[in-house]
């Protein structure tokens, strides 16, 4: 059995080609298709695995083969008895080693890490993206006594985001500084903020009219009509915005931290460790602009120690150079979860006709949809009950006399000129989802038309800002923001996101200059794999770094050790490779053509759309319009001179003395 003496032999000849080298040390990638061919090349990599093997047998550090195995093995999950039967055959290392190769790629991880926090020559005011977000889980222990006993570990975990340098190309290099940050907030004193600045605006609402559009023409595309020419179509597509660049990000992880950010000690701690880990002294890790990405119980804890801290002239004291913006994903899921919530409808009440109804006849259990625990899954249950919902209405204007049963769905949806799917789409937005659709629906005796109406609208929202993401376009995604901004003070439960929501919308679209807002607002998403269309929120890939940690490697069968997780794990995970050419998948979030009659069935029975005026339906409450709702709001705060909802955080002011975000010099 071998030990921690083992080495990884070095390459030796610099002439060799690089083919031969991975070669040699029984490394080798194909994506050859013909199996004739990879039978030949199986058979080759048979005869250099045998003969890696006896040269491991003669002298342990011809290694390199056995070593990969046993990192490999080890992030994947295999015991470490599985691991030493490998290792008698000679196709792994022993455990011991495999730690041993890990704690050296943690060394030279922290190198680097420190090398890409460090000031640089051309831009030292600025410091790179950093994400963080807090991590709960269970160490298990199965025998306990004295001192070793089961108990939750409530840490930070985060990583590096580096600014693109084409990015960094288009923007003024001077701009992008802490100074020109305060200066910028210092001018909110004097500025009259126009609640109107955060209404659409005139090209944002013409957009969103579109918006609505590409939803129904996917909805007609998929399931019922397809136009003849893609030319000349209304498009499945909104028109771009503001598109950002899908080259694959530069990402580098911190090391787990046994800070929490979960309160306002906490968050102080926790800038304290990543100053640490960064390698830089606190006067210059707190004296540069900071651009930071949390959730909003994070930004709300940076806030307290803000006004817990005040007066302080130190940088590392008064932490006022750190620039927290709310996570795009965790803002989606949470407003999200509220829209549905209020839509679900009463699952008692069977002649309810909320959304538990559609996800009941498209064959979803609608008590399991909205679970904190797969918020993904809650959206594509959102996308499915709004696109259901699209479909009933364009199959009354396909056919408005047609009955479901005698006019099942189609198979696969039939061909039809161009001009006569522009039309059908038209007509749909206008008679069920368009505002004056709304108002008419708002003043009839039965609720029932109303409410799916409402619901058409404010799913929508939720639908664009998950698709706006996907695509990487942050104008778009700024649109439903604004949306949003108005929405949250009438939605149960999001009183801080009413806050703290608008002030961000109005930081990145009029108080910042252009340089620095550009770039906030084009590091918001990135694209993983560097293709187009593949974008998520810099929280959700941080989520999906935390699955790694919270469950495969802490329920993986090789027992729970925070230590191994903090020092080996936590650093490397950006290392995970299968090994093979990675296949990235755009999943497509469908309903069968089952589930669909079964929900037009359903439907028909119970006149949804109120189009026979049947008496059903009648039992539900008559659901309110948010935004509207909203806006009333609005109007009656901004009348009132003693406002103190909103509020800008200036440079070296508490919370409690920051400027009002609305002056109620005028009533709107």
């Amino acid at each position: 059995m071998d030990g921690p003496e083992e080495a990884v032999d070095e390459i030796g000849d610099d002439t060799c080609e690089e083919g031969e080298l991975l070669e040699g040390e029984g490394i080798s990638y194909v994506k050859e298709k013909d199996q004739h061919k990879l039978a030949i090349h199986r058979a080759h990599r048979v005869a250099v695995t045998v003969c890696s093997m006896l040269s491991f047998v003669r002298n342990r550090r011809h290694n390199s083969l056995q070593l990969q195995n046993a990192v490999w093995f080890l992030a994947c999950g295999v015991s470490e008895r599985t691991n030493e039967y490998l290792h008698f055959l000679g196709l792994t290392s022993s455990r011991q080693t495999a730690l041993d190769a890990l704690r050296a790629l943690t060394s030279a991880a922290e190198e680097r890490l420190k090398t890409v926090m460090a000031l640089l020559p051309l831009r030292p005011a600025l410091g790179p993206f950093v994400c963080i977000d807090n991590l709960d889980m269970k160490e298990k222990v199965h025998m306990s006594s004295i001192g070793h006993r089961s108990m939750m570990f409530h840490g930070t975990w985060g990583y590096v985001h580096m600014p693109s340098q084409e990015l960094l190309d288009t923007l003024n290099g001077s701009k992008l500084d802490l100074t020109t940050y305060q200066k910028a907030l210092n001018e909110v004193k004097t500025m009259d903020i126009d609640p109107a600045l955060l209404m659409p605006s005139s090209e944002a609402s013409e957009h969103y009219h579109w918006v609505m559009k590409s939803q129904i023409a996917t909805a007609l595309k998929k399931c019922l009509r397809k136009p003849l020419e893609q030319e000349g179509a209304i498009p499945t597509e909104p028109p771009v915005i503001n598109q950002i660049s899908c080259k694959s990000p530069e990402i580098h992880m911190f090391k787990l931290m046994d800070e929490s950010d979960n309160s306002a000690e906490g968050i102080g701690q926790v800038m304290e460790a990543i100053q640490i880990q960064s390698g830089l002294t606190p006067e210059e890790f707190f004296s540069r602009f900071q651009p930071m990405d949390a959730d909003l119980g994070t930004c709300q804890n940076l806030k307290s120690l803000w006004d817990i801290r005040y007066p302080s002239d130190e940088p590392h004291n008064s932490l006022n150079n750190l620039v927290m913006q709310l996570g795009c994903s965790h803002t989606l899921w949470n407003i999200a979860q509220t829209i549905f919530t209020k839509h679900l409808g009463n699952l008692s009440n069977e002649d309810d006709l909320g959304a538990w109804r559609t996800l009941s006849s498209l064959g979803i259990a609608p008590e399991k949809v909205i679970q904190k625990k797969d918020f993904t899954a809650m959206i594509q249950h959102m996308e499915k009950v709004h696109e259901s919902t699209l479909v009933l209405c364009l199959r009354k204007i396909i056919n408005p006399k047609a009955e479901s049963e005698l006019d099942p769905m189609p198979a696969e949806p039939k061909t039809i000129p161009t001009e006569e799917g522009n039309s059908i789409i038209n007509k749909c937005y206008e008679k069920f989802c368009s505002p004056h659709a709304r108002d008419k629906a708002a003043v009839g005796a039965n609720p029932k038309l109303h409410n799916v109406l409402i619901r058409l609208h404010e799913f929508s929202t939720v639908i664009e800002a998950n698709r706006a993401m996907k695509a990487g376009d942050v104008g778009r995604l700024i649109n439903v923001w604004k949306i949003w901004s108005f929405m949250t003070h009438s939605l149960p439960g999001l009183t801080h996101y009413s806050c703290y929501l608008p002030r961000l919308v109005l930081l990145l679209t009029h108080i910042l200059p252009e340089s620095l807002s550009k770039l906030l607002r084009h590091n918001l998403l990135f694209s993983p794999s560097g293709q187009p269309s593949h974008f998520v929120a810099k929280d959700f890939f941080l989520e999906n770094q935390n699955y790694w940690l919270k469950y495969f490697y802490n329920r993986g069968g090789i027992g729970t050790d925070m230590n191994r997780l903090k020092q080996l794990f936590s650093m490397n995970i950006q290392l995970v490779d299968s090994g093979k050419s990675l296949i990235h998948q755009s999943h497509k979030n469908s309903v069968s053509l089952k589930s669909l009659s079964m929900f037009c069935c359903m439907a028909f029975h119970k006149d949804m759309l109120n189009i026979y005026k049947k008496n059903t339906g009648t039992a539900q409450p008559r659901i309110s319009d948010s935004f509207k709702e909203s806006i009333i709001k609005y109007q009656i705060q901004i009348s009132t001179p003693q406002v103190k909802n909103f509020k800008f955080l200036t440079a070296k002011q508490p919370v409690w003395a920051a400027k009002p975000l609305f002056r109620a010099t005028k009533k709107r």
